[in-house]
């Protein structure tokens, strides 16, 4: 890692178990703004009153939710525990009141990868590939972190990725998440958002964590571009399918990003699961170059003095 870089720890994890039964919401959390709402739950900003700490409290109304959503809510918090990394969302703590869930998250108050990519259209303006590098490299690193707990997330993509004031970029949102035990390594269910799912995906046969390395592709495809490399003018899920079994995507022009970029997103859009970089593979090669490019910079501002 770049000696000029450094992570800064995320505050320590509360364990929810010890929540006492008298819990109460108001006694310990002062909410303020919405930060964000769903069809069944509503995330505030807040703050804890026992240690001040900001946070995004979700709010899911329990008496509303069919058994699987509600399963869906309780096992995000059961992933999220699991997982200790400086590029994963972290969960405080969570209790019932009055037929609600709440769900302590970390705060990140720069808001989401999709709302910066839309911002970023709207000017006129592309990242660096500095930038892209120094964003990436994290979601490479929280990916890999989740893979490590047996935790395939399944629904990777722009909405889903989180950035702080700090320059930390964190993965969320693990309600689509699915756990390994140390017997079953393929999943079945068709889940996540169809732009950013693997060929094997969309036919039988199960996938692995090689499917989280499709949508790694389409993430740095879109940081490059601001767009989805499968997102066009298919009016059917059938020609859309199509497009992604044969990975046919317009490739960037080669004078904007460097060759490596084009060839990792190529690597992790290889139509065979197999012939995409293992997790650690897709980390080591996101970190060298997020190195060199930090190593040209450093260069630049020597130079300009």
């Amino acid at each position: 890692m770049a000696n000029n870089f450094r992570f800064v720890a995320p505050p320590t994890k509360q364990n929810s178990q010890r929540i006492p039964k008298n819990y109460k919401l108001n006694q310990n959390y002062k909410v303020g703004n919405v930060l964000g709402q769903g069809a069944f739950s509503t995330v505030y900003h807040a703050q804890n009153r026992r240690n001040l700490q900001i946070v995004a409290l979700k709010k899911i109304q329990t008496d509303c939710l069919d058994k699987k959503y509600y399963d869906l809510c309780k096992k995000e918090v059961q992933l999220l525990n699991k997982i200790d990394s400086q590029n994963v969302i972290s969960c405080y703590d969570s209790f019932s009141e009055n037929n609600f869930l709440y769900v302590s998250l970390e705060y990140a108050d720069r808001g989401d990868l999709e709302k910066f990519i839309i911002k970023m259209r709207t000017r006129g303006r592309l990242f660096s590939e500095r930038t892209i590098w120094y964003y990436f490299h994290q979601i490479c690193n929280g990916l890999k972190d989740m893979h490590n707990k047996r935790i395939l997330h399944r629904d990777l993509k722009p909405a889903n990725i989180f950035m702080n004031s700090r320059g930390e970029v964190k993965i969320g949102d693990l309600g689509l998440s699915r756990l390994f035990s140390a017997n079953t390594m393929l999943a079945q269910t068709r889940v996540g958002t169809e732009y950013y799912m693997a060929p094997e995906r969309n036919i039988k046969g199960g996938y692995n964590y090689k499917s989280d390395i499709w949508s790694l592709g389409c993430l740095l495809y879109e940081l490059c571009t601001f767009r989805s490399p499968f997102n066009g003018e298919e009016s059917n899920a059938y020609a859309l399918h199509k497009k992604i079994s044969e990975a046919r995507f317009l490739p960037f022009p080669s004078d904007v990003y460097s060759n490596q970029i084009r060839v990792f997103i190529r690597s992790c859009l290889s139509i065979k699961a197999v012939d995409r970089p293992s997790t650690e593979e897709a980390h080591m090669a996101a970190q060298r170059m997020h190195v060199i490019f930090e190593g040209y910079f450093k260069q630049y501002k020597k130079s300009a003095h």
